[in-house]
């Protein structure tokens, strides 16, 4: 029952791991500024409804696409490189505490 119990603790672990900072994912551009997941939603309106990588990663594989995944352990959090060949998309993912800035989307 012990080994049952200890299971599940690090079941949550691991979950609470995978939901960041508050559970709050950006996009980080290639000078570490950080823009908001719904910036997706410009390449297809459904992208830009999601909240994490692996929410992206299941919609990509459901289209069909073999996305490619890399998960990073930084010393500001996790990052998660995502790269979609079939649809020319190549994205990290990234706790807030991994950002150094942040964009201005609405430009």
């Amino acid at each position: 029952m012990r080994r049952a119990g200890a299971v599940v603790s690090a079941l949550c672990l691991v979950s609470a791991g995978a939901l960041g900072e508050n559970g709050e994912w950006f996009l980080m551009s290639r000078h570490g500024e950080c823009a908001p997941l719904s910036v997706l939603g410009r390449k297809n309106p459904e992208w830009g409804q999601v909240k994490d990588p692996y929410q992206f990663i299941e919609k990509m594989r459901t289209a069909g696409h073999r996305p490619d995944v890399r998960e990073y352990s930084m010393g500001k959090g996790t990052a998660v490189q995502v790269d979609v060949p079939a649809v020319e998309l190549f994205v990290i993912f990234v706790e807030r505490s991994a950002c150094r800035g942040f964009i201005d989307h609405e430009r």
